[in-house]
């Protein structure tokens, strides 16, 4: 296998060089499953099993891209399918995934999410509309895409009066062109890997952080090539938006004004910062507009949601690699002026109390491969 896994083994030394979680003991071919998260910097497998009604942790492994390209971890890049089922091979094997089912992950880019209104029919009624009203806003034809949506209302039940009862209702589309969902089965089949379904990223993470929120709640996941940028609100994601601009874009401007190559300002900004120390003044002021540019987007996202559901939004999570950078946490609160924490999907998890530390530190970044596995599982 090629060199690129980028996290630590649980039980294992630390190694920069490869770094993968291991529970082999643990593992139970028969009822486990897999989430895997294809990224545009790194892969992400995830394995989980149910035992007494709890969803157990077995793996977990990431995998940089730029191992299977020759070029620096942080890049950004678009894999040929045989090089991503390559990828996945290998990381199957070093972190000891015994499942051959799973779940994965759509790019949002490769998505189309838009809120509608709709008359209140009943389901039946509501689905044959659907299909001709999706035409309206969907660029591409229908028997081109995968279409799922869901009403956008009170999970509470309610039982209106006839005077009462609303005359439209909100309905989020979610549609993925079906060429995009084939192109995935082939991957993971390549891998040797038994396809259960496909997912829109921002859909598995809400699942793990803000299912059992009875609020509205922001998530801010910041990726190599792109930032999402989604608000759920008692468990249901309502708005979604996405932004070409993330962790990727943060080394690049440094490299540039600080005179570095990548390898050097990628390591820099993983190990320095934004933190509060002298050395970090040059990052602070080379990060801080790309940052700023990122929550001026979440504040309209958060401005037009509270004007259109009267909902407010106080608190948000932060996810994805570009998430780990040091001071990003501190200046993200000071920055917005909210509640914002750390996304820990694992939280949903059972696992050795050993592997605590380890968790802490790279949490945030399987938020969509934990999401994908508890629904394979059923666990959601």
């Amino acid at each position: 296998m090629q060199s690129g896994v980028v996290l630590c083994c649980m039980l294992e030394l630390l190694s920069k060089k490869n770094m993968i979680a291991s529970l082999s003991d643990l593992f139970r071919k028969d009822s486990s499953v897999l989430g895997i998260d294809i990224g545009t910097s790194s892969l992400k497998i995830l394995q989980i099993k149910k035992e007494k009604e709890r969803a157990v942790l077995e793996t977990y492994g990431e995998l940089s891209t730029g191992a299977y390209t020759g070029t620096e971890a942080g890049r950004a890049i678009l894999l040929m399918d045989e090089k991503v089922s390559q990828m996945i091979t290998d990381l199957k094997k070093e972190a000891g995934v015994t499942a051959s089912h799973a779940m994965v992950a759509v790019p949002l880019r490769y998505s189309f999410i838009t809120a509608i209104e709709m008359p209140d029919l009943n389901d039946a009624e509501l689905q044959d509309a659907i299909q001709f009203e999706a035409r309206r806003y969907i660029p591409i034809p229908l028997s081109d895409v995968v279409l799922e949506w869901w009403r956008l209302e009170d999970t509470e039940p309610i039982t209106p009066t006839p005077s009462q009862k609303k005359k439209t209702v909100s309905v989020l589309l979610a549609a993925v062109q079906r060429e995009v969902v084939e192109k995935y089965k082939r991957i993971l089949a390549d891998a040797g890997v038994e396809y259960i379904g496909f997912e829109v990223e921002v859909f598995s993470a809400s699942r793990v952080l803000a299912s059992r929120i009875r609020s509205a709640v922001m998530l801010i996941d910041i990726g190599a090539l792109s930032t999402k940028i989604s608000i759920v609100d008692r468990g249901v994601v309502h708005a979604v938006h996405n932004v070409d601009r993330a962790s990727q874009a943060f080394t690049l401007a440094m490299s540039q004004s600080l005179g570095v190559d990548f390898k050097r300002a990628e390591q820099m900004k993983h190990d320095i910062g934004m933190a509060d120390r002298p050395e970090a003044a040059g990052i602070r002021h080379t990060i801080t507009p790309l940052l700023d540019s990122l929550f001026d987007e979440a504040d309209r996202l958060r401005a037009a949601y509270r004007r259109k559901s009267g909902s407010t939004v106080d608190k948000v999570f932060l996810s994805g690699g570009g998430s780990l950078m040091p001071g990003l946490m501190e200046y993200s609160i000071e920055r917005m002026g909210l509640e914002v924490l750390a996304a820990n999907p694992f939280s949903s998890l059972e696992y050795p109390a050993i592997m605590q530390p380890v968790i802490k530190k790279i949490a945030p970044s399987f938020s969509v491969s934990t999401g994908l596995a508890l629904r394979a599982l059923g666990a959601e």
